[in-house]
């Protein structure tokens, strides 16, 4: 079976991949291992937001030209990666998110933790705030659990976001909603996860015809006149930014939720409509398959097997390596080489294997693996022993040159080079035909 295009990983760089592909009519097939890192996201988009000082970059794209040669976004430029957020972000819109963001600026997000990170784009629940001035306006924040969820710990996010110097001299006040108040039957509330608890909120109480009433009650007793309420996200996945968006309806109260700890459910939001996306643009979804190997002639990627039909090669004329970075196994390392679990690239590593990473591990300090990856062109193509390999195409955490924790990048590099890597295909198709899409 021959396509026009074969992305391989269903991440967030694939997904946006597969999309801009399916969207321009090619016959597209996305391979997908399982749940992707969305499901361990928070929900928001950060394009760069810290510093190799560890200063906050308050306009992102002013910042590219900054950055090192061989970082990804040097070789986009802050134009196509503006470009790249802006075909999400109608993307998303299509799937029924609205995302929203501060203009050319980042704002600031809450974690689980009560952290401060700073993000570009952010689902409507996640409520944005200011960069500069993230307490701007506050003067009580009720935090908010329903009693013995494990997931979320309403003291331990005060105590961090006491930590931050603008929220000197705001009022907390932390509680927790008991399963009988909200009539659900949560008798072992300690051994739900977000997921499990979300199902748990739909059949007891948000299927009933005065649930989200009751539940707006019980946020308003605890709240009291609070300028901000936080919630665990544990309301619902498709649905969890209506819910939120009902709830201060009710209440008249400004409520934030924050993603738990995995399974998030502001990243598997995302994930579903970006698949719903691909899905209504004729896109085809191999889901739980994952490619073993590639077949490679001429210095083009011809076809790949994978485990589920390991006797029927699957070919396309260009393909997209989306695979992630070590978290999602996309690469692999022994104790004294690195490489990439797929084909076998050329990859980017430096020093001796003892200076891959520092010797206190979770101090804060950036890890020399972090920047490793699979090397590439100015196009994005990957090598294979020197030789460039000129229809495959890598995106996201699999490319090296970036750290996208320590600098915040991680889903503004995987969505502007998944774009980049679909328009690439795009462009040399219409070239062949003739065409123009």
């Amino acid at each position: 079976m021959k396509y026009n295009s074969i992305i391989i990983g269903g991440g967030l760089a694939g997904l946006t991949s597969a999309i801009r592909c399916a969207e321009a009519g090619l016959k597209t097939a996305l391979i997908s291992a399982g749940d992707s890192a969305l499901t361990f996201a928070s929900g928001s988009i950060d394009v760069l937001g810290i510093r190799q000082n560890n200063s906050l970059v308050q306009y992102p794209f002013e910042e590219i030209s900054h950055l090192p040669s061989d970082h990804p976004y040097r070789k986009l430029g802050a134009a196509q990666v503006k470009q790249s957020l802006h075909f999400f972000t109608e993307q998303m819109a299509k799937a029924g998110i609205q995302m929203s963001s501060h203009g050319q600026q980042n704002h600031s997000r809450l974690t689980a933790l009560g952290a401060i990170r700073p993000a570009w784009l952010s689902q409507p629940g996640t409520k944005a705030l200011s960069i500069a001035a993230p307490a701007a306006g506050l003067r009580r924040v009720a935090i908010i659990n329903i009693a013995g969820f494990r997931d979320f710990q309403p003291a331990l996010v005060a105590a961090g976001m006491k930590k931050h110097p603008e929220f000197t001299g705001v009022e907390f006040t932390v509680a927790d909603i008991s399963a009988e108040t909200i009539k659900i039957d949560a008798r072992n509330a300690y051994e739900l996860r977000s997921l499990e608890m979300a199902r748990l909120l739909k059949r007891d109480l948000f299927s009933q015809p005065k649930g989200l009433t009751i539940f707006a009650s019980a946020i308003q007793k605890a709240a009291g006149n609070a300028d901000l309420v936080v919630l665990p996200s544990v309301l619902a996945v498709e649905n969890g930014n209506e819910l939120i968006s009902q709830l201060e309806a009710h209440t008249g109260l400004p409520v934030c939720e924050l993603a738990t700890l995995p399974p998030s459910l502001p990243g598997m939001r995302m994930a579903s409509a970006l698949r719903q996306r691909y899905r209504e643009l004729g896109g085809l979804l191999l889901e739980g398959d994952e490619v073993l190997s590639g077949y490679f002639d001429n210095n083009q990627l011809r076809s790949i097997k994978t485990r589920l039909n390991p006797s029927m090669p699957l070919e396309a004329d260009h393909f997209v390596l989306a695979t992630g970075s070590f978290f999602s196994r996309g690469l692999d390392s022994n104790p004294s080489s690195l490489t990439d679990k797929t084909f076998n690239l050329d990859v980017v590593e430096t020093g001796q294997r003892e200076q891959w990473s520092n010797e206190r591990f979770l101090n804060g300090s950036q890890h020399g693996f972090s920047y490793f990856g699979i090397e590439t062109s100015e196009r994005f193509n990957p090598y294979q022993n020197g030789n460039a390999i000129t229809n495959l195409y890598c995106a996201g955490g699999v490319l090296g040159g970036f750290n996208p924790v320590a600098e915040a990048s991680a889903g503004g590099v995987a969505i502007s080079t998944g774009w980049f890597a679909a328009n690439q295909i795009i462009a040399h198709r219409s070239d062949s035909s003739g065409t123009a899409k």
